[in-house]
């Protein structure tokens, strides 16, 4: 052989061995990515740093040595643009899980996060199905009517760690004096209008509610509507035009009968507040520092809504359906939600570990009394820490908020709310708006 050939063919093995040591590198770095020295590694995506993630992968971490937990932040650090790191969480979630690829774990209660589209194009794990499977996740545990309320397209994707309870704060000493009577555990916005007039007409207050622009009404009304309006199950997406017409003119009643107004009410000369109780301690705290004696009651029931309480999912988790360590993502998952770790301080919500609950709650009745930020004594009596467990118990509905959504509302409702516009036409551009973006 020449030594050209020779020569030439040295080269071609050459190169063919660079590349297969290339492909196998890579082959080992992607690997890496799920094993790393002897560690199984498992990615956890958030928008920014969280004490009580940070503290749960260092004890995970100690007892699991096996594991190595890799949170991995898109912004909150010194000089961060909040918007800019919000945008550019959400951008690169959207492009890496509807691609196959990301986080093994990821925070989705962010705002702007399609979580139903990732569900649609069968991104996340469903997590109903691991808790079936697992030995270990005794559901007694936990409270399941909150992960009930949280399915979405009948499976669990998206699982709230903490949730806070939706309700309204009101006047007690005003409305008894006032003589009117109502079910607040059965009560309708409709008859709300109506108890609203009752207690005016007593001379307590003037309106049931105050500093409320109607748009914004709306929107309190909407959320919990939600389901009945907007139609996402099957897609394209639709939108019951025909409901919200009869929303808006709900809306209007309450402002046209005065039980409502968008004018600029002193705090507590007003029957009712809408208030979402953050905290066991918060359902008695905030009423306190509204009313000399404050005390929450139900928030009104939607039209065609089943009795029971409107909650908000606080710290939602989902779990990659590529990722190659998800048994160990729900491990850390279920660690998260363990009493260690749900009773770590400064933690905002209710738990979805009972136990955790049950301990906050036995703790504040024995405590008899807890003092108000303004410094007020507040006593804690069995029949307010007995509304909590029922409240606890009958959390069946869960606040959708969409911000997008919510905005477009705001932006559309005025012309209606000011006369410029129908009713129908402002329902029209709105179901416009709305699919347009559900279906984007």
């Amino acid at each position: 052989m020449k030594k050209s050939g020779v020569l030439s063919l040295i080269v071609v093995i050459t190169m063919t061995l660079a590349a297969c040591a290339g492909g196998q590198a890579g082959e080992a770095k992607r690997e890496g990515q799920q094993e790393q020295n002897g560690k199984k590694i498992v990615v956890f995506s958030v928008l920014q740093a969280d004490p009580m993630y940070s503290l749960a992968e260092k004890k995970y971490e100690e007892q699991h040595p096996g594991v190595d937990i890799q949170i991995k932040e898109y912004g909150g650090g010194e000089g961060s643009n909040q918007e800019g790191d919000l945008e550019k969480y959400v951008k690169t979630t959207n492009t890496e899980l509807l691609s196959g690829k990301g986080a093994d774990l990821i925070a989705l209660d962010v705002s702007g996060l399609p979580v139903e589209k990732y569900v649609d194009k069968q991104a996340l794990v469903n997590l109903s199905e691991l808790m079936k499977q697992d030995p270990d996740f005794d559901s007694n545990l936990y409270e399941m009517n909150i992960l009930a309320g949280a399915k979405m397209r009948g499976g669990l994707y998206s699982l709230p760690l903490r949730f806070f309870l939706d309700s309204l704060m009101g006047d007690k000493k005003a409305i008894e004096q006032s003589g009117v009577k109502f079910d607040d555990s059965t009560w309708t916005w409709g008859e709300f209008t109506e108890v609203g007039k009752r207690l005016a007409a007593s001379g307590g207050h003037t309106y049931s509610m105050g500093n409320t622009p109607p748009e914004r009404m709306l929107n309190i009304l909407f959320v919990d509507n939600y389901t009945r309006i907007v139609h996402e199950e099957k897609r394209p997406a639709s939108f019951d035009t025909s409901a919200f017409v009869g929303l808006m003119e709900q809306v209007k009643t309450m402002y046209a009968e005065k039980v409502v107004t968008d004018a600029e009410v002193n705090a507590g000369d007003y029957f009712f507040a809408p208030a979402l109780i953050l905290s066991p301690e918060d359902y008695f705290e905030g009423p306190a520092m509204f009313y000399e004696q404050g005390k929450i009651y139900r928030k009104p029931l939607a039209a065609g809504q089943q009795a029971g309480v409107t909650f908000l999912m606080h710290k939602n988790l989902g779990i990659n359906r590529n990722s190659k360590v998800q048994a160990e993502a729900w491990d850390f998952l279920k660690f998260l939600l363990s009493e260690e770790m749900q009773t770590m301080p400064g933690l905002q919500g209710f738990s979805l570990n009972k136990k955790v609950n049950e301990k906050t709650l036995k703790d504040l009745e024995d405590k008899g009394a807890i003092e108000s930020p303004l410094g007020s004594v507040i006593p804690v009596q069995k029949a307010d820490i007995d509304m909590i467990k029922q409240m606890l118990a009958d959390a069946t509905t869960p606040q959708k908020n969409e911000s997008k959504i919510q905005q477009i509302i705001e932006e559309e409702a005025k012309a209606y709310f000011n006369g410029q516009k129908s009713a129908q036409a402002v329902a029209e551009l709105v179901a416009n708006r709305v699919t347009t973006y559900l279906n984007e």
